[in-house]
């Protein structure tokens, strides 16, 4: 039976872990959870969710997976004149180039490296910048690009911003209201390890929640709180890259991509792919996935252009150092936002996420504030997002996507 369209705020929470929901420090939240139906969310091994959550696709559709590498790359190929120049020399002027060009990313990748790749990621600032970036993905239209006008995104990382939002939200007029709420996501990366101060960005949190879903109660729209993963306390560090460099192993016989949770690597001769992966199964606290092994969780690309092995870092562990790590820059971003201060004294995370899905830390949830429906199952993939939330306000999901709305109609009278 069809669910009667109606409009829909949903409350976008990355990183508020079930495991730290609780009547203490979380009351509101914690009463929702258990008011309301909770659904699983299975979702991705990686940080980069929000495509696959407004698309309804997955990666290998969307090919929003952060880097993958240029055919011209795959062979040993000669060394550019750049490639001499000493990397802290060349990423500091990449740096600069990044502080006037905001479409220049991963500027911390050395030159050598970073033109080995074509760039395919989504990071934060991109849809804070412009919710039109939201719009499609490899050409799929988004909930935003199918909705258009009747949809509104709102991006915030910053707690002082909550009661200003409160305000303006829900706005009026729209089907779909979609807010990320993505300060404590940001900040539990460097605060996740101090009890005291992530106490009150919790409560914080929760007080927020509470005024939100009563301004939704107050304008007769459904209410929905979702969140796609948590957070792992970092407890210790996994020396991939020192560890490639110590193998006899020259650098152009082999690429690689170091994300804080996940490694990806490409060797291009069979010398390098034995050498090389002989020395990757030594480091502790690691799991190697060939690009094959990766469909079992979601990521179906049909070759090894984004990654021929991934070595993913145990929940607790980070990759260290990691290519979104550079001295100079790391003491910039400390210095000028709050959130991130702690990272000038160590530039080691804290908290973190993008692991293997059976973890903890990397489990979603929602719930959604309607008498009138019910979950139709108690798990979901991140791809029944989209189609769920266009059933919701009224709107037919498209073939493309391959989820299925999760609610039903409590009664035949809907």
């Amino acid at each position: 039976m069809r669910v009667p369209g109606r409009p829909v705020l949903v409350c976008y929470i990355p990183g508020l872990d079930a495991r730290r929901v609780d009547a203490q420090l979380t009351p509101y939240i914690s009463a929702l959870r258990h008011d309301l139906p909770v659904i699983g969310i299975r979702t991705l091994p990686s940080t980069e969710l929000v495509p696959t959550l407004v698309s309804g696709i997955l990666p290998h559709e969307h090919r929003t997976w952060q880097v993958s590498l240029r055919p011209a790359f795959r062979e040993v190929v000669a060394k550019h004149v750049a490639d001499a120049l000493p990397d802290l020399l060349v990423t500091t002027a990449q740096c600069v180039r990044h502080v006037f060009d905001r479409t220049y990313d991963l500027a911390v990748v050395p030159w050598r490296r970073r033109r080995r790749f074509d760039l395919h990621r989504f990071k934060y600032t991109r849809r804070a910048a412009s919710a039109d970036a939201l719009r499609a993905f490899a050409g799929y239209p988004s909930i935003f690009g199918l909705l258009g006008r009747n949809a509104h995104y709102t991006f915030t990382k910053d707690f002082a911003s909550l009661p200003a939002l409160l305000e303006r939200l829900p706005t009026r007029g729209r089907a779909l209201d979609f807010l990320e709420m993505y300060a404590l996501d940001l900040f539990q990366h460097w605060h996740l390890d101090n009890d005291p101060m992530m106490a009150e960005a919790l409560r914080r949190t929760d007080r927020f929640v509470r005024d939100l879903h009563a301004r939704c109660r107050e304008r007769d729209r459904r209410f929905m709180l979702l969140v796609d993963h948590g957070q792992e306390r970092v407890v210790g560090t996994v020396p991939l890259i020192d560890t490639l460099r110590r193998v006899d192993l020259p650098e152009a016989e082999c690429s690689y991509f170091v994300e804080l949770a996940c490694a990806r690597v490409w060797f291009h001769t069979e010398r390098a792919r034995r050498r090389g992966l002989e020395a990757l199964r030594e480091l502790p606290r690691t799991t190697i996935l060939s690009w094959r092994e990766m469909h079992q969780y979601d990521v179906c690309f049909e070759d090894d252009a984004f990654g021929e092995h991934y070595v993913f870092a145990d929940a607790g562990w980070i990759h260290f150092p990691h290519d979104f790590f550079q001295p100079l820059g790391n003491i910039v971003l400390g210095l000028f936002d709050p959130l991130q201060r702690r990272r000038v004294a160590s530039p080691i995370h804290r908290g973190n996420h993008g692991y293997l899905p059976h973890n903890a830390s990397e489990r979603g949830w929602l719930v959604l504030d309607d008498t009138l429906l019910q979950p139709r199952r108690a798990e979901a993939r991140l791809i029944d997002i989209a189609p769920s939330l266009l059933s919701l306000v009224g709107f037919e999901a498209p073939e493309y996507m391959k989820g299925t709305p999760l609610f039903a109609c409590l009664t035949a009278g809907g």
